[in-house]
């Protein structure tokens, strides 16, 4: 009997003692002394006695919930040991009454930390530590979400499109292809649509064409033209299904054309098309009616955007090219009879007109690649070239006031 009333004085010490630590640990959180409180309680639950209390486990999580929102202390991932603590403490006890009394915040608090974290570090461009942060932030959604809490009302959708998308989004920039797909997945199979999602579909049909996953590739492309119809990369897309061959690519891009005549990337993708195939190294057999074909194509990728540099530009390169077939011809007339001059006059009359054609687009690329506030290295080419031009043409015309302006803007190009 003695010996049984001995023993439970000593559990009786023993548990007394346990509580007066916790309490140690409470007063330290209470005094804001984290890290006091934080070796206090790995002490506590350092022994193997203590890590069935339920409690323990509660304010080691608000312990290191509280130092994870200092930035200064990076040795560990304070956030996630807060969240299994928070958890470790919910198996031991069911009721959850420590952070039912906290409406459960501090699992939304590690959710902010998380997110708010993750999106200075995409700011960065620290795209690993990004998503990382985003991947916990929804494993802790996820959690919360399967237990219905709300705090102030407020609660987690089933889907967290804005975080999913970032979480796709730094992994993909974090060159995590295979990874990014599985949260571009989720997004793409709830059909979301506006600016911040139009980028997934491509992203998804470009992926599943490298692995030659025709099923899925289908999938993503019809619900990506079912929601942005008028993305080109969808016509892109059929063009590059018929391979390098010029003349199945140029039957494909004449057919979406003439399916879709208003849109103006087309339009121009068509007339370039047909300005390479026209141009090419070796003429084609049908070259003269090419060229009739190629001059109606650009005066309508010109008419559907008047303003476009680059649509404007690769009509002065045919124009140019027509100018210099033009001129082959005229220096082949070696005669002198009245048929000859006269043919001569004639061409030397349509090398004019067509100057003074190439000469009005010329101006309109010139003015429009002027205006960009930064030329990308093809752009400043084109420029070069139009102000070449436009020099050409007003030595010409013995313009030489006008070719000089000209002339001092390409010797400040860089």
């Amino acid at each position: 009997m003695r010996k049984l009333i001995l023993s439970a004085f000593f559990l009786a010490a023993s548990t007394t003692l346990f509580a007066q630590k916790l309490d140690d640990v409470e007063e330290s959180v209470k005094k804001g002394k984290y890290v006091e409180a934080k070796d206090k309680i790995d002490k506590v639950l350092a022994d193997t006695k203590n890590q069935s209390s339920a409690n323990a486990w509660y304010y080691k999580g608000i312990v290191y919930n509280e130092l994870a929102k200092d930035s200064s202390k990076t040795d560990l991932d304070y956030r996630m040991e807060a969240f299994k603590a928070f958890k470790r403490y919910q198996e031991l006890d069911p009721k959850n009454i420590m952070l039912t009394l906290q409406q459960n915040g501090s699992f939304f608090q590690l959710y902010e930390g998380y997110y708010n974290h993750g999106i200075k570090a995409f700011n960065q461009k620290k795209y690993d530590v990004a998503f990382s942060d985003f991947k916990n932030a929804l494993e802790v959604k996820d959690y919360v979400y399967a237990r219905k809490y709300e705090v102030n009302g407020f609660s987690f959708p089933a889907l967290d499109t804005q975080l999913v998308n970032l979480a796709g989004s730094a992994a993909f920039l974090n060159k995590q292809e295979d990874v990014a797909v599985n949260y571009y997945q989720q997004l793409a199979t709830a059909k979301l649509k506006g600016d911040d999602f139009k980028d997934i579909y491509p992203i998804l049909v470009d992926y599943y064409a490298k692995k030659n996953d025709s099923v899925n590739k289908a999938k993503y492309l019809t619900i990506g033209k079912e929601l942005y119809p008028d993305n080109p990369y969808w016509l892109q897309t059929q063009l590059d299904e018929v391979g390098t061959d010029k003349n199945k690519r140029l039957a494909r891009i004449q057919e979406l054309q003439k399916a879709n005549p208003t849109n103006p990337d087309l339009a121009i993708d068509y007339a370039v098309e047909l300005f390479n195939y026209t141009y090419a190294k070796e003429k084609p057999a049908n070259y003269t009616q090419s060229i009739d074909d190629l001059h109606a194509a650009l005066k309508n990728a010109v008419s559907l955007n008047p303003t476009s540099a680059y649509a404007n530009f690769v009509m002065t390169q045919h124009l140019s090219n027509q100018i210099y077939d033009t001129q082959e011809g005229y220096n082949k007339i070696k005669g002198t009879k009245p048929e000859d001059v006269k043919k001569k006059q004639a061409m030397n009359a349509d090398i004019n007109k067509k100057y003074d054609e190439l000469f009005t687009y010329a101006s309109v690329a010139h003015q429009q690649y002027e205006k960009m506030p930064e030329m990308k290295g093809g752009e400043k080419a084109n420029y070069r070239i139009m102000t070449n031009q436009l020099i050409d043409y007003y030595t010409m015309k013995k313009q030489a006031d006008k070719a000089k302006i000209y002339q001092d803007k390409l010797k400040t190009l860089k």
